[in-house]
């Protein structure tokens, strides 16, 4: 640890996270771009042992303090919950990952609210735009088709969570393009909507549209603002008729009732399963197993409250709510501070994994971003100023 004290150990910790959030939004779950977090997660702790002014810094941080206190207590309740499931062994395995996923809310609250806070939004908006851009010019007649991700895509497997990078995307975009008004982040803001409407992913769309509502001023419905939108509007439906996708996001909206009936019976089953041990739950390692009416073989909840019931039974519900319940109190204080997009991504996570039932700890993959990085997002508190 020597060669650290002979550099700025913090711009290395600076340096390898945003070379991570960068490759992450591109390569979900790739080794080598995990390896990068590992790399600022050593320094990181470094500083907070070997650094008093970086570590004094952090434990002023009280509202990440408490937010930590409470991921602690979701994440080793559940890594606890494999010692009654199907496979006790794993307890080691989910207790690693649970720190992991500790130090990248730490990492991630601690970058935003330092001067390289620009930086890392741009690395994560940049990462996103390169996946997009990848989905569009060469895996777009796949998605279009099939709705499926090829095997050559980097991304997540799943279409749905794709469609939830880029809605995150743009709002951080927005975010980026509101604090340095910079008009690149609008086009990033444009190319993202464009991959968003080519993946039809319902879910992430209307997450997105109610978590921007629900967050803005009302004077945002200024005359000229809503000339702007109109011509926003106008701009990506000319857009979309003209590349031939039109008619395909109407016809996945027309299939929505359909869904909302096949959700419904995922989810009665699943309260089925849930009720003999609904107290504690079957562990981490449960899944369902059975074939839907639609002929359609179901392994997950669609829902990660009720794979929280599932796996956790109400104590690890109850754990999970008290997390978001100390998330949303922070929303509140962003809203009044008017952090409004900031608020947006915790509001469009909430709503993101009412339908979305993959769980969210394990190595880095698209839970990262989907649910820890909203959480390490309203976590940051007050931002340091470049100097």
């Amino acid at each position: 640890m020597h060669f650290l004290k002979r550099i700025n150990a913090e711009h290395l910790y600076y340096l390898f996270f945003t070379l991570f959030l960068f490759f992450s939004a591109i390569f979900c779950g790739y080794t080598r771009s995990t390896n990068l977090f590992h790399l600022s997660g050593v320094v990181f702790l470094f500083l907070i042992f070997r650094n008093k002014a970086f570590r004094d810094t952090l434990l002023h941080k009280k509202q990440m303090l408490y937010g930590l206190v409470f991921c602690s207590i979701y994440l080793v309740y559940f890594s606890l919950s494999t010692l009654w499931g199907d496979i006790p062994s794993n307890l080691e395995s989910a207790l690693t990952h649970s720190l992991y996923i500790l130090l990248f809310v730490a990492m991630v609250a601690t970058i935003l609210s330092s001067e390289k806070r620009e930086i890392a939004l741009a690395a994560i908006i940049f990462g996103f735009v390169a996946l997009a851009l990848f989905l569009i010019i060469v895996d777009y007649q796949n998605l279009l088709t099939n709705r499926l991700m090829s095997s050559v895509s980097p991304g997540p497997s799943n279409v749905i969570d794709v469609g939830g990078y880029f809605s995150i995307g743009i709002i951080l975009s927005l975010l980026a393009f509101k604090e340095s008004k910079k008009p690149v982040f609008i086009v990033t803001a444009s190319i993202l909507f464009i991959a968003l409407l080519f993946t039809q992913s319902r879910g992430p769309f209307i997450a997105l549209v109610i978590s921007l509502l629900v967050t803005s001023h009302y004077k945002i419905l200024s005359r000229k603002n809503v000339f702007i939108a109109a011509i926003v509007l106008a701009v990506v439906i000319t857009v979309m008729s003209y590349i031939g996708i039109t008619e395909m996001v109407i016809e996945r909206f027309q299939e929505l009732s359909s869904q909302i009936y096949l959700r419904l019976s995922i989810w009665r089953h699943t309260f089925e399963v849930i009720s003999p041990d609904i107290i504690f739950g079957y562990g981490f390692d449960k899944s369902l197993n059975f074939i839907n009416y639609s002929g359609e073989h179901v392994t997950t909840t669609h829902s990660l409250y009720l794979g929280a019931m599932l796996k956790g039974g109400l104590v690890g519900l109850v754990s999970l709510l008290m997390l978001l319940s100390y998330i949303a109190y922070r929303a509140f204080c962003y809203i009044k501070e008017d952090r409004r997009f900031e608020a947006a991504i915790f509001i469009f996570m909430l709503i993101f994994y009412l339908s979305q039932g993959m769980f969210n700890i394990g190595n880095p993959s698209e839970s990262w971003y989907l649910f820890w990085f909203p959480i390490g997002v309203l976590l940051a508190g007050e931002i340091r100023k470049v100097r």
